[in-house]
């Protein structure tokens, strides 16, 4: 098989790129709760042009219908003075409707719609963006009557919303609905009930550890809206990731905002400009504002750098070899990979994350290089891994199974519901595989096994490398790789890390080789991370 028929050319299909959207990087402020606007002057200098924030609705609306936005007014008009732009997510309740609670009766809902229409009306419908809901798949923000059927009540909120703009502001648009992670299961609910008709764009926060799964759950999210009538503009309002080690968000955030554009998405808004206390090492700068964080730097190489080429594009791209060029004409790339090996046409400079120079490169690691130049052509020469869970999972060459006792190897579906999707069986809870880890259980004192199964797309030798490790807070667990009926390995994975010894392959195009992970303790539900690299001929 020649190893080019991998390469893909955009994993996400979205309205956005078809209209020719300009990709815009924003930060999450909090001038709602009380920051300084010395905030909105800090976003400007590292490039922001759109900032994501709130209105307090009950701070406005004392009074049925009376709306009070002196207190808005002291960081909105600011902001749109400088010229950037507001993005205000509605999250709130007001103890004049449904008690204080999320609105959930007619008049509630009403009220919301009401007060939402009163902020298009305050601001201009051209100079302020609106995003209803916030992570209300979760339980932090929503409270009432509302919890008992999420979907159902967001639904019939947001098209209170869109009826009354209908008739106050026909030009106004709304996005819905800033779910915590891609939750497919949510977001159907949410669709069934109507939901989508109402949006003129749909929202999500793709939180993750690992940045490199990312586009296959995008993908999924637009395949089910065309599923609902048609894709609408996707808006992440939220990204980032709370690091033990703020050394690590740059990396983290290169990865992220290369894809998100890549993909379509409209605005991207990094979480957040400041530390909070409750959420350390996610800020560009500190808690006090007084100190850059790393994230900063690769925040202002994103802004100043690569974004005025363009929209990243993926170029000459596999699942495990990631090139995407801003804009056209050779100028700027990113790049990383498992293991490829690459060639770069032209005279050209190699910068980190963080824009520091660093020496040119020929193979594709983990770690994001950004390549500058002008008429450059960066292509893959050798496929490195075609094979690292790191960078596949859902994706062929890999496929999902359980041994369940006394029926042998089955098959595992996707699972979708409020959170991240995962591998399963609904007769199987715990038992799952998802990008970070597997889980397994055992039922009647009887073990289930899941089982990652690689198959071969071409012959000849193929390299195995991989390591295992238990959590720490779980059961320990039991390896067993097969080729065919043969077991080449098995080992005890325990919190200490296991390192496999590499194993050499003559595979032949569909044979599989089977990593199955046992449980050994009495509860059964061990978690076990792993990552799993094959390279072939």
């Amino acid at each position: 098989m020649n190893w080019r028929a991998l390469i893909c050319g955009s994993l996400l299909t979205n309205p956005a790129l078809a209209e020719g959207q300009p990709f815009n990087l924003g930060v999450q402020t909090h001038m709602e709760q009380g920051w300084s606007n010395a905030s909105i002057r800090q976003a400007r200098d590292m490039g922001a042009t759109h900032l994501r924030d709130e209105i307090g609705w009950a701070t406005a609306e004392k009074q049925p219908g009376v709306y009070n936005f002196d207190v808005a007014d002291k960081y909105m008009l600011p902001i749109i003075q400088q010229g950037m732009t507001p993005l205000i997510v509605i999250t709130d309740t007001n103890p004049l409707y449904d008690n204080g609670d999320t609105p959930h009766s007619e008049e509630g809902r009403a009220a919301m719609a009401a007060w939402i229409s009163a902020i298009f009306g305050q601001y201009g419908v051209d100079n302020v963006q609106i995003e209803v809901g916030n992570e209300v798949n979760a339980d932090d923000f929503v409270g009432g009557p509302f919890t008992e059927d999420p979907p159902f009540y967001f639904a019939a909120q947001v098209r209170a919303i869109r009826d009354r703009l209908d008739q106050d502001h026909p030009d106004a648009r709304i996005m819905c609905a800033g779910l915590n992670t891609i939750a497919i299961g949510f977001y159907r609910a949410f669709f069934e009930h109507g939901g989508l008709d109402a949006c003129d764009a749909i929202s999500v926060h793709p939180y993750r550890d690992n940045p490199d799964t990312l586009l296959i759950e995008l993908s999924r999210l637009t395949d089910l809206m065309e599923e609902f009538g048609g894709a609408r503009p996707v808006y992440v309002t939220e990204f980032g990731h709370w690091f033990d080690d703020p050394d690590d968000a740059p990396d983290y955030m290169m990865k992220m905002v290369t894809q998100l554009g890549a993909a379509g998405i409209v605005d991207a808004y990094w979480y957040a400009l400041l530390d909070e206390e409750w959420w350390p090492n996610m800020g560009l700068l500190d808690e006090n504002a007084r100190n850059r964080k790393p994230a900063a730097d690769a925040f202002e190489l994103l802004q100043n750098t690569l974004l005025p080429f363009g929209r990243p594009i993926a170029r000459d791209t596999l699942d495990t070899a990631h090139i995407y060029e801003f804009g056209e004409g050779g100028n700027r790339f990113v790049v990383w990979g498992s293991g490829a090996e690459i060639e770069i046409v032209g005279s050209a400079e190699y910068f980190d994350a963080w824009g520091r120079p660093v020496e040119p490169i020929t193979t594709l690691t983990d770690t994001p290089i950004v390549i500058t130049g002008a008429g450059l052509t960066v292509r893959v020469t050798s496929p490195g891994n075609l094979a690292d869970t790191q960078y596949q999972f859902n994706l062929p060459p890999w496929s999902y199974f359980a041994r369940r006792p006394e029926v042998g190897i089955t098959p595992l579906e996707i699972i979708d519901w409020r959170w991240p999707s995962y591998r399963g069986a609904p007769d199987l809870s715990p038992l799952s595989i998802n990008n970070d880890g597997i889980t397994t259980a055992r039922f009647d004192g009887e073990p289930y096994t899941v089982i990652e199964r690689f198959t071969a797309e071409t012959g000849g030798p193929h390299r195995i490398r991989g390591w295992w490790q238990a959590s720490p807070q779980t059961e320990p667990s039991h390896l067993v790789i097969r080729h065919k009926d043969t077991i080449l390995t098995e080992a005890e994975i325990t919190p200490e890390r296991y390192t496999l010894n590499e194993i050499t392959l003559d595979l032949q195009p569909g044979d599989t080789v089977d990593f199955e992970v046992a449980p050994t303790g009495p509860k059964g539900d061990g978690f076990t991370t792993r990552r799993i690299k094959i390279s072939g001929p």
